[in-house]
């Protein structure tokens, strides 16, 4: 078969964009898959974006092309028609906006939740019935979704490299990852911040860390100053942009993982979607002491392989029972490893294979 994929925002190297590219990377073994290029996107260069690729998600893309398409900001519906065509499968990842494909088979994939509604006119209707299937990444993201996009769905959950992340020797490290977003501040670092504060001075805790990693841009300096302001005087330390084989090493080292995305928040966009970060702490043996919002609830079972939380007072209370009680840090850690099997890329590749054949 001739397949292709789209996402209008793979020089973001986003969640999507690896999530898209793993699509590409799995039938390309058994297909021919070309990867498109809009307007934007070409002006980046096919082999750039290839290697830029394959190298941050270490995807072999040897035998995905990467081509120049009629499709997107700038393309005209008649060329994008005729093109299309020659297609046995389309895959697009969509941020809200559609267009109506003419390849044989036509899926979205869909990575937060969309409560725009897509087709109030006709022609919006005329073409959303384009569309054969949606696949979404979490049970979250479909169910503030689906009433405004009535087509046959799946559920299919983002392939995370648990083999590539192992337990090492435990430190008394708490840890979260997220991305120093300045602008939207949405992985709520200044809450974690506030919270360890106020965990150390309630319950005296000796010798424990609080560790933040993420990436960071240029734009992001700013609030990341602000963070490390509040956090002086405290055992804190933060990793802006640290290297994927570091931050393995700071999973598997780490004991405890804090996430606190979505606190606060009532708007489901602004919650985490599924929480990739959270299943790789997990591979490493971390216990999750997460937030009882989003997609974190289908990764973790309370009480068994983590705990949820609803309010930081809860957050502080138990991670103080974890640390009190090493036998139960120790058999909530084995579970957490054990339990995040399911999110694996061999589990990713066989629901995927079994949607196209």
């Amino acid at each position: 078969m001739k397949i292709a994929v789209y996402s209008p925002y793979l020089d973001t190297f986003g969640g999507g964009e690896k999530y898209m590219i793993t699509i590409a990377e799995t039938l390309s073994s058994k297909h021919v898959v070309e990867v498109f290029l809009d307007q934007h996107l070409s002006s980046l260069e096919g082999d750039f974006l290839k290697n830029e690729l394959s190298k941050r998600f270490a995807l072999d893309l040897r035998k995905v092309s990467f081509i120049k398409a009629p499709i997107g900001k700038g393309s005209t519906t008649l060329k994008r028609s005729f093109f299309l065509k020659n297609y046995d499968i389309l895959f697009y990842l969509t941020d809200g906006s559609i267009f109506y494909p003419t390849s044989k088979k036509n899926i979205l994939h869909i990575q937060s939740p969309l409560v725009g509604q897509p087709a109030r006119s006709i022609w919006g209707k005329f073409k959303l019935r384009g569309w054969n299937l949606i696949i979404y990444n979490s049970r979250f993201t479909k169910e503030h979704s689906e009433k405004n996009w009535p087509i046959k769905s799946e559920i299919i959950y983002p392939p995370v490299d648990i083999d590539k992340i192992t337990p090492l020797k435990k430190k008394k490290f708490i840890l979260s990852v997220g991305r120093f977003f300045g602008y939207l501040k949405d992985k709520k670092h200044a809450d974690l911040i506030m919270a360890f504060k106020n965990f150390l001075a309630d319950y005296k805790t000796k010798d424990w860390s609080l560790h933040l990693a993420g990436s960071a841009g240029d734009g992001d300096k700013d609030y990341l100053e602000q963070l490390k302001k509040m956090a002086e005087g405290l055992p804190i330390k933060f990793y802006p942009n640290l290297s994927y084989d570091k931050l393995i090493r700071l999973y598997g080292e780490s004991s405890i993982y804090w996430h606190a995305a979505g606190f606060g928040e009532t708007d489901p966009t602004k919650m985490e979607h599924f929480g990739i970060a959270i299943v790789e702490a997990m591979a490493g043996g971390c216990v999750p002491v997460v937030i009882n919002s989003g997609g974190l609830k289908e990764i973790v079972t309370n009480c068994k392989d983590g705990f949820l939380w609803d309010d930081p007072d809860q957050l502080k209370r138990l991670t103080k029972d974890l640390i009190k009680n090493p036998n139960l840090l120790h058999k909530m850690s084995k579970q957490a490893i054990e339990s995040v099997g399911r999110f694996s890329k061999n589990n990713f590749v066989r629901n995927l294979l079994r949607l196209i054949t």
